[in-house]
């Protein structure tokens, strides 16, 4: 199984957030599974904190050097998770989660996630904590 990791989840992993399951630790810090996490993550991150919305232990860059060490490639949005996002249904009104559903459509990856919304997305595959 592939999975994609949703914003939230790691910045609540790299945190240490209590709020993290420990089956969600389990996996990120898995070697062994094959992990992502979208530009458009990091997007949303750097916005976050530009406006003040959003506060990190570490800088930025500590955030590239975690991913690293955590063996989670990152997933650049492509022509197909764009055709996606348009037929997507309006149900998450929010941009960057829908392009992260998106993502996971189109490169069949399962979302880590304990978003509400996301769950009523037809053909996705979800992991929730």
């Amino acid at each position: 199984m592939r999975f994609l990791l949703d914003t939230h989840i790691f910045l609540y992993f790299i945190n240490g957030d209590p709020q993290i399951p420990q089956k969600t630790i389990n996996l990120v810090n898995n070697q062994n599974l094959k992990k992502y996490f979208s530009m458009v993550s990091i997007w949303e991150i750097v916005i976050k904190i530009n406006i003040g919305k959003l506060k990190l232990r570490d800088d930025i860059t500590s955030i590239y050097a975690l991913l690293i060490r955590h063996n989670i490639e990152f997933l650049q949005p492509g022509e197909h998770d764009f055709k996606v996002y348009s037929k997507l249904p309006l149900i998450h009104k929010h941009p960057f989660d829908r392009l992260i559903i998106s993502q996971a459509i189109a490169n069949d990856l399962t979302v880590i996630s304990d978003d509400q919304y996301i769950r009523n997305y037809p053909n996705l595959k979800l992991l929730n904590t």
